[in-house]
């Protein structure tokens, strides 16, 4: 039976003989569904009792089912292979993630076969705690404080990795022994965030809160991963902050764009002096983006500070400051309306 490209769109009825006479004889199949249309070329695919359909133009798998990732299950007992991957071998674990992971109460095995007397009494071991050097005790408590501090600020899996990796760099050149842990865990989640690509608004205020090291300890630890290691922390930008607190006050995207072209003027001013907080010029511009684009959409001065976390006498004082480099953004939307 010969199997053929039916129905399709947008193609000539020469290139439909072209392609059918192309096709060779093929051996009778059983049923031969109705198969779907390829996403690249429009031809209808027709398929013959097969797990996927492959267009016979540009050789491209045509299915509606997204390609799954999940481990390949065991369908019944005849089949022999066994070998499974484990979890990914990451930093953010004292064994990396290759240890087993056996629960304390656990009864059976991966198998479901009943676990002996002996080995429950490994298992119920508090997961092997107590055979840890002291070395190794302190270490896995660190990675866990980067969790928990990660999770509490919402920091990233990529950001964490770095933080556990520089927190081990520390550790092996011997800057952590006779010093606060805690103030090395803080100390090494800064520089990760800080030198991410992704911009978080995490600033030092933020982990100071989260950290159960004191500040003197987390100071100690910065000035020591700055000197001893070379790590580079560089300043928080108030552009870091303008995503989140646009979400959160529901502004339009032209207010996120008038607070940019502030900042950057703000920035290219040589005449600007003084050390401002990232935050608090953030909050005053998003304040006089809203007092230039929508001012009768502006929200409160305390619906800001709450959101940004800044006083509201600030952002008053510091959005003056800002609005001198209104012509950028009046000049920018003169080009637009034009």
């Amino acid at each position: 039976m010969r199997l053929k490209l039916s129905r399709t769109t947008g193609v000539s009825a020469s290139s439909q003989n072209n392609r059918s006479s192309a096709r060779t004889q093929g051996p009778p199949s059983p049923s031969v569904d109705d198969g779907q249309t390829c996403p690249n070329c429009g031809v209808v695919v027709e398929t013959v009792d097969t797990s996927e359909a492959v267009c016979p133009d540009c050789q491209i798998v045509v299915t509606t089912e997204p390609v799954s990732t999940a481990p390949r299950p065991r369908y019944d007992e005849a089949d022999e292979e066994t070998s499974r991957t484990g979890s990914r071998v990451t930093l953010l674990y004292a064994d990396r993630g290759l240890g087993a992971g056996i629960d304390t109460d656990a009864v059976t095995d991966g198998n479901g076969s009943v676990l002996t007397a002996s080995q429950r009494r490994v298992c119920s071991d508090e997961g092997w705690t107590k055979h840890l050097r002291p070395r190794e005790f302190r270490l896995d408590y660190a990675l866990g404080e980067i969790g928990r501090i990660g999770a509490q600020l919402n920091v990233p899996t990529s950001e964490l990795e770095c933080a556990a990796r520089f927190y081990r760099m520390a550790l092996q050149e011997g800057h952590v022994q006779g010093r606060s842990v805690d103030g090395f865990v803080a100390a090494c989640l800064l520089v990760a965030v800080r030198q991410s690509s992704l911009s978080l608004p995490v600033s030092i205020r933020e982990i100071e809160a989260a950290t159960r090291a004191t500040r003197e300890q987390f100071r100690t630890a910065r000035g020591l991963l700055e000197v001893r290691l070379g790590m580079e922390i560089p300043p928080m930008d108030p552009h870091d902050f303008l995503p989140h607190a646009v979400s959160r006050l529901s502004a339009p995207h032209r207010v996120e764009l008038c607070a940019t072209r502030l900042l950057v003027a703000r920035r290219a001013d040589e005449d600007a002096t003084g050390s401002v907080s990232p935050r608090t010029l953030a909050a005053a511009a998003i304040h006089a983006a809203f007092s230039l684009v929508t001012p009768e959409e502006r929200p409160s001065l305390s619906e800001i500070a709450s959101v940004i976390d800044v006083a509201e006498s600030t952002i008053s004082e510091r959005k003056g400051h800002l609005l001198q480099y209104r012509g950028a953004w009046e000049g920018t939307a003169q080009r637009q309306s034009t």
